[in-house]
C-alpha cells in the first residue's frame, strides 16, 4: 500500500492512498464498492470496509489519518507565520470538513482485460473561499494577535455550516488488474484529481487574504481615510492617532464640534485609540492593500452600521 500526501497552500486536502484490493483474483471485484470504501476512508475516517478490501491493518489507517489531519493544520500559513497556536480544535474542524465532502457513485464498466472504470459525481463546495472570508472578517475585528487562533477555528466552523455545493462534475476512477502481483489497484492519479474537486482548491491555490478585498477606488473626503498601508507604516505615532480619530469620526458620524470635545489625555480614549492601531496593524498583517476608508467600510458592514 502506498500513501501519498499532497499539500496545497492555504487549503485543506485529504491524504491520497493507493488502494490495492487483494484476495480478489482475476474473477473481478465490486469496483463501485471499492471506490466508495476508499472515499469514505479518506473523507469520513471510516476504515472498516476499506481495511478489509485493501488487506491492511485498520489501526495503521487510523494512525495515518490522524497524522494527515495534523499535517493539514500546518498548512494554515497565515497563522503559522504569526506563530499562532490553533490547537486541537482546528484539527477537529478539519475532520468535520472532510466529512462534508459530497459525492455519488453513478456507475462502472469493465473492459475485456478485466479493468474497471468507475463514474463518480463530485459536488464541489465553496467552503475554502468562505473560510478565507470568515478569517479576514475575524482578523479585522480582532484587537490582539492571540485572538487569531480562535478566529481560525470559528472561521472554519462557520464556513462548514454555511457552505454550498455546485453542480456535480463526473470524474472517472480507473481500477486496473496488476498481473504481476495479481491484485487490483486503484489509480492514484484519478483519485488525486477527484479529491481535489471536493472543495474549491483551484480557486484557493495561491490565495492570500489581500485578494479577498480589492481596493474600491473610492476617494474619501477626509485625507486620512485615503491612506494606504504604506502611508500608515510611514506615519509617526501622532499622525496615526489622528488617523484613528478620523476613523472614529467616520464610524460614529460625529461633527467637528463633537470631535473637539474629546480629551486626548483621557486614558479610556488612549486605550481605544491603541486598540484601533492594533486592529489596523492586524488587518494589514496578511498583506491587505486597501485604504483606511475601505477598511472602515468593511468594519461598518460587519458591525451593522
Amino acid at each position: 500500500m502506498k500513501r501519498k500526501t499532497r499539500i496545497l497552500a492555504f487549503v485543506l486536502v485529504a491524504a491520497l492512498i493507493m488502494l490495492c484490493l487483494s484476495g480478489c483474483g482475476r474473477k473481478g471485484i465490486d469496483a463501485e464498492a471499492a471506490v466508495d470504501a476508499y472515499l469514505k476512508a479518506e473523507t469520513r475516517g471510516e476504515f472498516e470496509e476499506y481495511a478489509k478490501m485493501a488487506g491492511v491493518d485498520k489501526e495503521e489507517l487510523e494512525k495515518n489519518y490522524t497524522d494527515t489531519l495534523e499535517e493539514m493544520k500546518m498548512m494554515f500559513k497565515q497563522v503559522e507565520s504569526l506563530g499562532i497556536d490553533v490547537g486541537d480544535e482546528l484539527v477537529e474542524e478539519i475532520r468535520n470538513l472532510l466529512a462534508t465532502a459530497k459525492y455519488e457513485i453513478t456507475g462502472s464498466v469493465r473492459d475485456d482485460d478485466g479493468n474497471y472504470t468507475v463514474d463518480v459525481d463530485v459536488y464541489p463546495s465553496d467552503v475554502i473561499t468562505l473560510f478565507f472570508e470568515k478569517i479576514m472578517e475575524g482578523a479585522m475585528a480582532a484587537t490582539e494577535v492571540e485572538q487569531l487562533g480562535d478566529v481560525m477555528v470559528q472561521g472554519l466552523r462557520d464556513a462548514i455550516a454555511e457552505q454550498s455545493y455546485g453542480e456535480p462534475e463526473t470524474c472517472q476512477v480507473r481500477i486496473t488488474y496488476n498481473k504481476e502481483n495479481k491484485r487490483y489497484e486503484i489509480s492514484d492519479e484519478d483519485t488525486n484529481e477527484l479529491v481535489g474537486k471536493f472543495f474549491d482548491f483551484q480557486d484557493a491555490i495561491g490565495m492570500d487574504l489581500s485578494q479577498l478585498y480589492a481596493p474600491s477606488g473610492t476617494v474619501y473626503d477626509d485625507p486620512y481615510l485615503n491612506w494606504t498601508y504604506a502611508d500608515w507604516t510611514a506615519a509617526a505615532e501622532e499622525e496615526k492617532t489622528q488617523c484613528c480619530l478620523a476613523i472614529l469620526k467616520e464610524m460614529q458620524g460625529l461633527t467637528d464640534e463633537q470631535m473637539a470635545m474629546f480629551d486626548l489625555n483621557d486614558p479610556s480614549l488612549q486605550e481605544a485609540v491603541q486598540a484601533m492601531k492594533d486592529g489596523i496593524e492586524l488587518g494589514y498583517s496578511g498583506g491587505l492593500n486597501i485604504s483606511i476608508g475601505d477598511y472602515v467600510e468593511i468594519i461598518k458592514s460587519q458591525m451593522g452600521y
